[in-house]
């Protein structure tokens, strides 16, 4: 199978939001270590029920999907990063959303 038939617009948005879990777990994993507790702990207490820390939390999750983007277009899927930048883009409003609720139960 050819790697260019993954360069479709559709395999992007896959692996945009699969790129956003992975941001996801690498924080997780990251954060758990320096301050020695379980990934199950700060996906439930520092993710779930804080809503101080969600938007940075997403904001980072969704970081690497940046280098995901700029590997794409280095190697050139111009439309693997198209979907890419999709999920990219519809991220933004979603921690804009996020911060709005976070400041509203403030």
């Amino acid at each position: 199978m050819k790697v260019k038939t993954f360069d479709r617009t559709g395999w992007g948005i896959v692996l945009g939001l699969l790129g956003t879990l992975i941001g996801f777990l690498i924080l997780a994993s990251w954060w758990s270590a320096a301050n020695g507790t379980s990934i199950s702990y700060f996906y439930e207490t520092v993710f779930i029920n804080s809503q101080l820390y969600k938007d940075s939390i997403l904001t980072v999750s969704v970081l690497f999907n940046a280098g995901l983007f700029w590997l794409a277009l280095r190697s050139g899927h111009e439309r693997l990063a198209r979907g890419l930048m999709l999920i990219i883009l519809l991220s933004v409003p979603a921690i804009i959303w996020i911060q709005s609720q976070s400041f509203l139960s403030a």
